[in-house]
């Protein structure tokens, strides 16, 4: 009898373990899959991300432009004393290889008389030109990424595009750990649910 009992015990237990296991390893495989909708006629099917992809994309954009990082916050954080370095450097470098070349092709006869000594007091007179009014370019430029660019738009969009098949795959290499601890949880839950059972059934 007590062998029976014994037996009876570990299968409630093996059985519930079993069941709880399952149960975690199939839903979390339903996080992914099926990635399309499969229709059993009463009811459809399909993986809770595949199915929601877009519209986690707008909750995940959303939450990165209010509480993380926003076209505002990119544009603040900006050096602009390396863009006016780069402004500086990015201008007398297209001086030196465009402005004789677009004064000959378009003036060859004022090209002539333009010596070197000329040529350089020309660039400077650009450059500084540019320089003196760099903080209103960069302040332009800034004014124009934030009322432009659809920082929202952009990750949406990227989420959309994004492979269902690296997202899971990303997703587990990230996740291993957690979600193999899910199914042995499940499993502990689903004994002890097997346990209490075999106790409820031993006193009725």
């Amino acid at each position: 009898m007590r062998i029976e009992l014994i037996i009876r015990l570990l299968l409630i237990v093996g059985i519930g373990a079993g069941i709880g296991w399952v149960t975690n390893f199939v839903a979390i495989k339903m996080l992914f899959r099926p990635y399309k909708e499969i229709n059993f006629g009463l009811f459809k099917l399909q993986g809770l991300l595949p199915k929601r992809k877009h519209e986690i994309g707008e909750s995940l954009a959303e939450i990165i432009q209010q509480e993380l990082v926003s076209v505002k916050d990119i544009v603040d954080s900006m050096d602009k004393k390396a863009i006016e370095k780069k402004m500086d450097t990015t201008v007398r470098t297209m001086l030196d290889a465009k402005l004789y070349e677009e004064i000959k092709k378009n003036y060859p006869m004022v090209a002539m008389f333009i010596t070197t000594d000329m040529l350089d007091k020309i660039k400077a007179i650009i450059t500084d030109a540019i320089l003196e009014n760099k903080d209103k370019i960069i302040d332009m430029f800034s004014q124009y990424l934030e009322e432009n660019i659809d920082f929202k738009g952009i990750i949406v969009e990227n989420v959309d595009a994004f492979s269902l098949e690296k997202l899971e795959a990303v997703t587990y290499l990230l996740a291993k750990k957690e979600f193999k601890h899910i199914e042995i949880v499940g499993a502990v839950l689903g004994a002890i649910i097997g346990f209490i059972q075999f106790l409820i059934g031993l006193l009725i």
